[in-house]
């Protein structure tokens, strides 16, 4: 994913980007999600409270904010990417997250637009249901107005 924030890249260096995990659903507009000024991530789906763990399975950068990122991972990439970081800080987002602290969060600023399968929609009797995401709101089907579901792990869509 680091790949996305190269200000140098020949087809997407000078772009907008919004990226969308293969394990995401879109389900209903996502106009909204394309109108981002700053770096917008995900928030874990497994984390609450204020200080929640970033998530990069849906993010919008926009081309200005590219640079920052790809010259940090450039200092030593193979230093980040062997780095060894446990969850909820693991891998990409890990670092990205350490990088853009102050990133918007998709849940905060356009709240229910995108939701967890697991976590919002998944009842006890269905595939995929994990009671330690489960929200309590899940009944099963897809709440109005959402326009990305994250399936992030199994099942898989």
């Amino acid at each position: 994913k680091l790949e996305l924030f190269n200000p140098l890249h020949p087809v997407l260096g000078n772009e907008d980007i919004l990226y969308i995990d293969i394990d995401s659903v879109i389900v209903g507009d996502i106009t909204p999600l394309t109108t981002m000024k700053k770096i917008t991530l995900l928030n874990d789906f497994s984390q609450h409270g204020a200080s929640v763990a970033p998530a990069t399975g849906i993010m919008f950068i926009p081309a200005p904010a590219k640079k920052n990122v790809w010259d940090e991972f450039m200092k030593n990439p193979e230093k980040e990417i062997n780095a060894i970081r446990t969850p909820p800080y693991h891998g990409d987002q890990g670092f990205i997250g350490r990088i853009c602290q102050d990133a918007e969060r998709w849940q905060n600023i356009l709240p229910g637009r995108i939701i967890s399968y697991k976590a919002n929609i998944a009842t006890p009797k269905m595939i995929g249901f994990n009671p330690e995401l489960y929200d309590g709101t899940g009944n099963g089907k897809l709440p109005d107005g959402v326009s990305i579901v994250c399936f992030h792990g199994s099942p898989r869509p």
